[in-house]
C-alpha cells in the first residue's frame, strides 16, 4: 500500500511538473499546478513523519527470517568481543569486535532472487550507525576463506551463509542488528516496524 501511494504521487508530480515548466515557457498562469504539488509534496511528507516517528523496532530472535518480498536474510549466531574464535586485529578497550553469521534465503515460487542493495547495520539507541569493518572483514576472510555477499543470485529455494565483521564502541547503547534492502529511494516510502537483532554483551 506504501509503495502505491509513492508511486501514485510521482506519477501526478512527473505530470504535472513538465506542464507547470510549459505553460510557464508560455508565459500562462501556473497557480493551480504549483498549488497542486505543494500540497501533494506537504502532504506526503505530513503522512511519511506521521508513519516515521510512529514506527518502532521489533526485537526478534535470532534466525528470525526478515523478508523483502521473497528474498530473506536472517542472523543466526552473533561472535561478540573476546567470545568469538577469530583472530582479528588488536583494537582499543573502549572497542569491540562483532561477527555475524547470516543466511540469506529465497521464498520465491518459481523464480531467482537477487536482492537490491541489501546491507546490514549495527545500531544503537544514541544513533550510532555502524557499517561491516574493511578491516576485520579481510582479516576473517583471511583465515577461512572469501565470504559470500549480501547480494548474491539466489536460486529458487536456495540458501546461503556468509560472515560480516563490525567494530563498534563497547559503550554503544543497546546495541541492535537491522537489516535492510532497497535502494536509498526507499526511504521515502512510508516507515513500518522493524525487526532487529539484540546484541548482549
Amino acid at each position: 500500500m506504501a509503495t502505491l501511494v509513492f508511486l501514485l504521487t510521482t506519477i501526478v508530480l512527473v505530470i504535472l511538473g513538465p506542464m507547470a515548466l510549459i505553460k510557464a515557457a508560455q508565459r500562462k498562469r501556473v497557480k493551480r499546478e504549483l498549488f497542486t504539488i505543494i500540497f501533494l509534496v506537504s502532504f506526503y511528507a505530513l503522512i511519511w513523519l506521521f508513519f516515521y516517528i510512529d514506527s518502532k523496532y521489533v526485537t526478534v530472535p535470532l534466525g528470525t527470517d526478515v523478508c523483502f518480498d521473497d528474498w530473506c536474510a536472517s542472523v543466526t549466531k552473533i561472535d561478540i568481543g573476546s567470545q568469538n574464535q577469530f583472530k582479528l586485529p588488536a583494537i582499543a578497550k573502549d572497542s569491540l569486535w562483532i561477527v555475524l553469521d547470516v543466511t540469506m534465503s529465497n521464498h520465491a515460487r518459481g523464480i531467482p532472487q537477487k536482492p537490491s542493495e541489501p546491507r546490514i547495520h549495527i545500531i544503537d539507541d544514541g544513533g550510532g550507525y555502524w557499517a561491516f569493518s574493511p578491516i576485520g572483514q579481510q582479516a576473517l576472510e583471511k583465515q577461512s576463506g572469501q565470504k559470500i555477499q549480501l547480494d548474491q543470485r539466489l536460486d529458487l529455494g536456495q540458501s546461503l551463509s556468509t560472515q560480516l565483521v563490525y567494530k563498534i564502541p563497547a559503550t554503544a547503547k543497546h546495541p541492535k542488528v537491522l537489516i535492510e534492502e532497497g535502494p536509498f529511494i526507499t526511504k521515502l516510502l512510508f516507515k513500518d516496524d522493524q525487526s532487529v537483532y539484540t546484541l548482549v554483551y
